[in-house]
């Protein structure tokens, strides 16, 4: 392994706490997380993602999305499938070879392995069942595809990648077998080394920039917080440079401050792609809405737009159907607004305004409301405290690349926070866990109510990040992870000795002291393991010596049996 990308590995690795894995392990899942991030901005845990270390041969790394969202296992899946919506997927399969040479035969057992995987009847590889039935679950639901689902195959090693024919020939019949199943709309087979690691490392971890040519357009007059402003049209094939990634597909990073994700095939979508379609094509800039833009940067050079760290905060559908037709734009403009904010405030405002006309639920807004804020401004009062300090990312990539962020271990979404939360103090583990769509429903009443104060998400949340922090070091056994929610649940009621669901205060006075002595157990390493050991002591008697999988512990009735048990081995 060259230095850089040596020296890349060791930065990754200790900022996410794997430093107690072999090599070879840890570059599997450098790997996993380089091509994750590329594709998707939310955070997440590499190891819900990673196969390799369990002796699986020919694949270390299985993500499958629905409508952009990473689904970690088949209870998530079924709640991504609920409802009638459209759905919209890809499956990412990775090899990751530490060695620095592209052998034939591996690649090969890497390839027919995906084939045999995606395309046959039964999983290759005892150890890929999971994987297998979730792809069966997803082809289940193939009536709602708005198209077949992506594929993407990447082999990765360090060393220097220059096309040999063996393995060019491997590809293509690789990606003709995928392409004769007729299973797929489109199929990319990457192969990586060292230099396509490091240079995607550095996308990932850089903000985003894109030159565009926007010539037909006026400057808008100065506003409070608003550093510039421009409204026109933009060519629809200059429009589409700013959404598409080297590998042609849209990027979906792009829309995490959109309240919506694109939502298929509605009325009002193939409304907007049989207009692309047709004669009115070159009057799209009259019949459409367009697409706002703020971006945290800018620099202008004559016509030469130049965006840095942007974010499409209205016009979400348009893009994406833009980008599906992104072939035959030649006489098409987009109506196209750009904004340059820096501050979160005033990008929020222009993100709810855009979106006012929309049908938009609460929920679709809650990233933005008071209450996120408070929670975040929270955390960050522990700013002189490092031992202490976790980082809630209420936007996507929020610390993406930011010096301030020591370990990315201290990272809390805003899905794993209010998981948390359920778990800790409603006492809902198998909810939090399993049926994450119900616990949706409860945000605004049982989780993130206007009442609750702050203190309480930081508790849950620095529960949760030093948790998968013992996890991700070896610390506590990694097999526990499918009960890591019940884990959370088992030490709040093993503190409080009280299976009932706890008041959450909203005064900040009975709130700080309501969970200052519960902070200081979750400080402490010594004494928060002692609690987990006693846990998993009582989860493994439960679960009598078979494998702790994704659907343990899904019922009420269990839980309420492990917390019994839990306080009949309490001290």
């Amino acid at each position: 392994m060259d230095r850089v990308t040596a020296g890349l590995l060791k930065t990754w690795a200790t900022n996410h706490g794997v430093t107690q894995s072999e090599e070879s392990e840890k570059f599997e899942r450098f790997a996993n997380f380089i091509i994750l991030s590329k594709h998707h901005d939310e955070q997440f845990t590499v190891d819900d993602y990673s196969c390799g270390d369990n002796g699986t041969i020919g694949i270390d790394g299985f993500a499958l999305t629905v409508n952009g969202e990473l689904i970690p296992g088949l209870n998530e899946l079924e709640d991504a499938l609920s409802g009638r919506h459209s759905i919209e997927s890809a499956i990412t399969l990775i090899q990751a070879k530490r060695s620095s040479s592209f052998a034939l035969g591996e690649i090969s057992i890497f390839a027919d392995t995906c084939i045999a995987l995606l395309t046959k009847d039964s999983a290759p590889d005892d150890r890929l069942k999971s994987q297998h039935e979730m792809i069966k679950r997803l082809f289940d639901e193939s009536s709602r595809f708005s198209s077949n689902p992506s594929c993407r195959l990447y082999y990765v090693t360090t060393g220097n990648w220059q096309r040999p024919t063996p393995i060019i020939d491997k590809i293509d019949d690789t990606k003709a077998r995928l392409r004769d199943s007729n299973l797929f709309s489109r199929i990319d087979f990457q192969v990586w080394g060292a230099k396509e690691v490091q240079d995607n490392w550095r996308a990932i971890d850089s903000a985003l920039e894109i030159t565009i040519q926007f010539d037909q357009r006026t400057t808008l007059p100065d506003m409070q917080g608003i550093r510039e402003a421009y409204l026109g049209v933009l060519p629809g094939t200059e429009f589409v440079k700013l959404v598409t990634d080297d590998e042609g597909e849209i990027r979906k990073t792009l829309f995490f401050d959109n309240v919506r994700d694109f939502q298929g095939d509605n009325d009002v979508n193939e409304d907007i792609e049989n207009t692309l379609q047709s004669e009115e094509a070159s009057r799209f800039c009259v019949l459409n809405n367009g697409v706002t833009v703020v971006s945290r940067d800018l620099k202008v050079t004559g016509n030469r737009f130049a965006l840095k760290d942007f974010q499409i905060v209205n016009g979400c559908q348009t893009s994406h159907i833009l980008h599906r037709n992104r072939e035959n734009l030649d006489n098409v403009f987009v109506p196209f607004r750009l904004i340059v904010a820096s501050d979160d405030d005033v990008a929020n405002s222009i993100t709810r305004a855009t979106n006012n006309q929309s049908s938009v639920t609460p929920e679709n807004l809650m990233a933005l409301s008071g209450l996120q804020r408070r929670i975040e401004s929270y955390f960050d009062s522990f700013g002189n405290e490092s031992a202490h300090r976790i980082y809630y990312e209420r936007r996507s990539k929020q610390w993406s690349g930011s010096a301030q962020v020591r370990g990315t271990w201290r990272v809390v979404t805003l899905r794993n926070l209010m998981q948390s939360f359920a778990s800790l103090y409603l006492r809902i583990p198998h909810t939090a866990a399993r049926y994450y769509g119900d616990l949706r429903g409860r945000v605004g009443g049982d989780v993130f109510s206007e009442r609750h104060h702050a203190a309480y998400y930081y508790s849950a949340a620095y529960a949760f990040c030093k948790l998968d922090h013992f996890f991700r070091s070896n610390f506590v056994p990694r097999d526990l992870k499918p009960a890591r929610y019940h884990l959370l649940a088992g030490v709040r009621t093993l503190y409080t000795a009280s299976m009932t669901p706890d008041l959450i205060e909203s005064s900040e006075k009975k709130a700080e002291a309501d969970c200052a002595k519960f902070n200081e157990l979750l400080w402490s390493d010594s004494k928060y393991y002692n609690l987990l050991k006693k846990c998993e002591v009582v989860l493994r008697r439960l679960a009598g010596g078979k494998e702790i999988t994704r659907d343990f512990g899904r019922t009420r009735d269990f839980t309420d049996q492990y917390l019994r048990k839990l306080l009949e081995i309490a001290d």
